[in-house]
């Protein structure tokens, strides 16, 4: 929440600003590769929904106020979105380094390999070695990719099930210590008359890591099946659930968000229970197994079936 926003976003206003100035550096290959790869793990947007949800909790027990840092917070949130939006990298490549990969015969093209990073089309020959845009390993396929997505998702579905059936926090309702599981917590908030809250919390909290657990095993098991049916939709499932998984940190913030104010009040008490860690761990597996998984995988199983 602090230093990874700092980093992808002082390295992203470095390239962008240089670029502006019709300024090319050879760092500024690496440095937007790494400012794309912070993208997932730099959640202002996603804490600022949790700091939303624990200001609705702690309002009902405590009297809270949005101070200075929190409006800024607010807008830091609000111009992230903005920005993955709005960015087009394929752009931004562009003008890094328009011709740095050399030419690609037309006759070798099927044999050819495109940079996971940059997406920068290269000869086969360049396999093993680093992209001239971006300095990434270039590989034609990302390795141990079905076995990794296998484990990671297995134990991430291994600990939804604790993550679902024992208490997320011990929180003040009508100060009152009460634990509550993820549902209740829902509950809580829609009987509160906080609908739009319960029902972002719910779809972020339950629905998408069922959802990217489902996705997940839909594509790994087209792989493992070598299945030709509904390729576009698997690889718009898969670009769907490695887009939304980082949502699910929302009650992961919010612990982090209120607990810290509880420790601080004798009149009132709450702590993270027994399912905060496998929760969080749950979302953190999932979003890692998204990135392991590489879906060009179920072409290629489909065309070894032909």
């Amino acid at each position: 929440m602090v230093v990874f926003p700092i980093v992808r976003f002082g390295l992203l206003t470095a390239v962008l600003g240089l670029l502006e100035l019709g300024r090319v550096e050879p760092w500024m290959g690496r440095a937007f590769r790494w400012s794309n790869r912070l993208e997932t793990w730099a959640m202002p947007e996603v804490f600022l929904l949790g700091l939303a949800v624990a200001y609705a909790r702690l309002a009902d027990s405590i009297a809270v106020r949005v101070g200075a840092g929190a409006v800024a917070f607010i807008a830091a949130g609000v111009l992230a979105l903005v920005v993955r939006a709005t960015l087009d990298k394929a752009a931004v490549w562009e003008r890094i380094a328009p011709d740095a990969a050399p030419s690609v015969d037309p006759a070798d093209a099927e044999d050819a390999i495109e940079c996971q990073d940059c997406d920068l089309l290269l000869p086969s020959h360049r396999e093993g070695r680093g992209c001239p845009r971006c300095a990434a390993p270039v590989r034609r396929r990302k390795p141990q990719s079905i076995s990794r997505t296998i484990a990671l998702t297995l134990a991430a579905l291994l600990l939804y099930i604790p993550a679902n059936l024992y208490p997320l926090a011990t929180l003040p309702i009508n100060y009152k210590p009460t634990k509550y599981t993820v549902l209740q917590g829902v509950i809580d908030l829609a009987q509160a008359g906080l609908w739009d809250l319960a029902i972002l919390v719910f779809c972020a909290s339950f629905l998408i890591p069922f959802l990217k657990l489902v996705g997940l095993t839909w594509c790994v098991v087209s792989v493992l099946r070598r299945s030709n049916r509904h390729l576009v939709a698997k690889a718009r499932t898969y670009r769907v659930v490695e887009e939304i998984g980082r949502w699910s940190m929302v009650d992961p913030f919010v612990i982090g968000a209120f607990v810290p104010v509880m420790n601080y009040n004798a009149l009132i008490y709450g702590r993270a229970e027994a399912a905060s860690v496998p929760f969080t761990a749950v979302v953190v597996l999932t979003i890692i197994s998204a990135k392991t998984f590489d879906p060009r995988l179920m072409w290629d199983a489909a065309r070894r079936r032909v």
